[in-house]
């Protein structure tokens, strides 16, 4: 008897919608995205339209988050993805708002924060013979001859959506391409024609049968390996970036560093990677170098020493573990690896903890519990120094940016957000720090300025019981569009403290100005040409105009005081500015 093979057709799930725009609002609730971080502009409107008739409806939409300048739409879904890892939409208008969103592209990037750009696009009908074409004189002068060419560079995927039939999966693309790990922003363009076009029913895509790859996991063969490597080492270094980015990492890094004693650096790099205090910081602890290292485990890192400062071929064992191993978006990238796994640190350091454990022998554990027990003293002596620094600064005036540091984690909970965008890296405060929440420190990821308050804006939004603090320099509060954040602050109840290390100077060149001429005209004279921010802008007013609290803060004595007002006002619904005023010195001299 013939077997018969039944099939049985998946249909997909239609829903009424009547035009374009609506279904591209559908396909954003189909992802479940909660947020359009929004600039507007004669493009776009056609989803404004959309979204307000199905709210009048009381269908389900993502909130607008109305942004007045496109740099705080693209930080604040950035800080939102932070603090989530759920990709949000973006929505500006042409040429012109894509190019605005400026140096926040570099650092959703090189950050791997998964964002959904779409941008109008000019109408390219004539005539008025189709509903959206060309009516106003800009429709000419706005059109590009590739306009996703101008973020190319610092996208996943870009598509201009051709035809409404294929909205649905284009959409779904965008949604999967951005997600999936190396995670990063992704491009697409609307024209206002298609939004506005008359549809009647909308086929959603499945967004469980298209989702996200499941994350790479390390050969096993190389896990062991790597295992017998760190069990054996007499000065084993481990090198973190971004592990931190998968919360659950924090304890599992924590206890290979205590079982192998091995020294971890950077416990704040993109992310709070291992807890600051912990006397295996090498920040702390006189950990060796990575010319001294016998054994180097880099994780997550893009560029985990500068070979002209260190070495640029060490003579430990190399071993990475990492999302995206090779660095294919930076052209002039080669670092040493003897073994290089493709592995997410979320399931590589689980499998390589339970390794050790199998492989380290008495012996083993007790080098490495001596090694601990000699970096626990030297951490305890370290951290002693720096609090006795910064306690002989208290009376410096201009203050002294340790001292502000030591202030500052006198006040700031313990679980509170911190996005840092401070001085020279937020150097002072990272040497005083107490931080060992999962998920509550933050960098921009990339070396673009200005990110620190939009992404407050987001992890508020995400994290709304919880303080979320700014450290920013001056330069860096000047460049975050200061009047645009603190505005959508107000506006959508998301207030944030922001500190500022004022010292009046754009360091950044002052210390690779110093470094390449150390007997240069501008070392020797301390004055160098084009950095100074003197006279600092009054910031404290600026917020104060955007109807929040500001406090320019020049006694060193008033600072912990100025930062508890800063976040009472907070708490009563205010963003805060604390403006302190320091001296002018390199971050890490500051730190001595």
């Amino acid at each position: 008897m013939a077997i018969m093979n039944v099939r049985t057709e998946r249909r997909l799930l239609s829903i009424p919608v009547e035009d374009g725009a609506e279904a591209f609002v559908e396909m954003l609730n189909n992802n479940g995205v909660e947020y359009i971080f929004l600039n507007s502009g004669t493009d776009v409107f056609p989803i404004l339209e959309a979204t307000q008739r199905m709210m009048e409806q009381e269908r389900t939409v993502p909130k607008v988050i109305l942004c007045i300048d496109e740099t705080t739409a693209m930080f604040a879904a950035h800080g939102y993805y932070q603090s989530t890892g759920r990709a949000q939409a973006v929505l500006v208008h042409v040429d012109a708002g894509t190019i605005n969103i400026g140096g926040a592209w570099h650092d959703a990037q090189r950050d791997h924060a998964a964002i959904m750009v779409f941008a109008g696009r000019a109408p390219s009908t004539i005539g008025g013979g189709t509903a959206g074409g060309k009516d106003m004189n800009i429709h000419w002068i706005q059109e590009q001859s590739d306009q996703g060419g101008i973020v190319r560079n610092f996208t996943k995927w870009d598509y201009e959506l051709r035809s409404l039939e294929s909205l649905n999966w284009v959409m779904q693309k965008a949604h999967q391409v951005a997600q999936a790990e190396p995670a990063g922003p992704v491009y697409m363009t609307l024209p206002r024609e298609l939004l506005i076009q008359e549809m009647t029913e909308l086929q959603l895509p499945s967004a469980g049968r298209h989702g996200q790859p499941i994350a790479p996991a390390a050969d096993p063969g190389s896990i062991t390996l790597l295992a017998d490597w760190l069990a054996g080492a007499e000065k084993p270094l481990i090198i973190t970036g971004s592990s931190g980015r998968y919360k659950e990492t924090v304890p599992v890094l924590t206890e290979i560093a205590e079982i192998t004693g091995a020294p971890v650096q950077g416990a704040i790099g993109t992310r709070l990677n291992f807890p600051t205090q912990h006397p295996l910081n090498a920040q702390t602890c006189d950990a060796p170098s990575v010319k001294e290292a016998d054994v180097i485990l880099v994780i997550d890192h893009d560029n985990p020493w500068i070979p002209d400062q260190e070495t640029l071929e060490p003579a430990a064992k190399v071993a990475w573990i990492d999302i995206d191993p090779t660095k294919d978006s930076i052209p002039m990238w080669s670092y040493p690896a003897d073994l290089m796994m493709h592995a997410s640190s979320k399931v590589a350091l689980p499998a390589l903890l339970v390794a050790l454990k199998a492989r380290l022998s008495s012996d083993d554990k007790a080098r490495a519990s001596k090694r601990v027990e000699a970096y626990t003293a030297n951490t305890i002596k370290e951290r002693a120094r720096l609090k006795q620094a910064a306690i002989l600064h208290k009376e410096d005036r201009p203050i002294h940016p340790l001292w502000a540091a030591y202030c500052l984690e006198q006040v700031i909970p313990e679980d509170a957000i911190v996005m840092n965008e401070g001085m020279s890296g937020g150097w002072p405060w990272i040497a005083m720090s107490d931080r060992k929440v999962p998920g509550s420190v933050f960098t921009a990821g990339g070396s673009s300025l200005g990110w620190g308050l939009g992404a407050s804006v987001g992890a508020k939004l995400a994290n709304p019981d919880r303080d979320v603090i700014a450290l920013e320099g001056d330069g860096s509060f000047v460049f975050a569009r200061p009047t645009s954040a603190f505005w959508a602050a107000e506006k959508y109840n998301t207030p944030f403290l922001t500190i500022i290390y004022n010292n009046s100077q754009h360091m950044a060149t002052v210390n690779s100005w110093a470094r390449a001429y150390p007997g240069g005209v501008g070392k020797t004279n301390n004055d160098f040409l084009g950095t100074s921010i003197d006279p600092s802008p009054d910031y404290a007013v600026l917020v104060q105009a955007c109807r929040g609290y500001g406090e320019t803060v020049e006694d060193p004595a008033e600072i912990e005081d100025a930062i508890r007002r800063g976040l009472e006002r907070v708490h009563a619904g205010q963003a805060a500015v604390i403006d302190i005023r320091i001296a002018r010195m390199d971050g890490r001299q500051a730190a001595r």
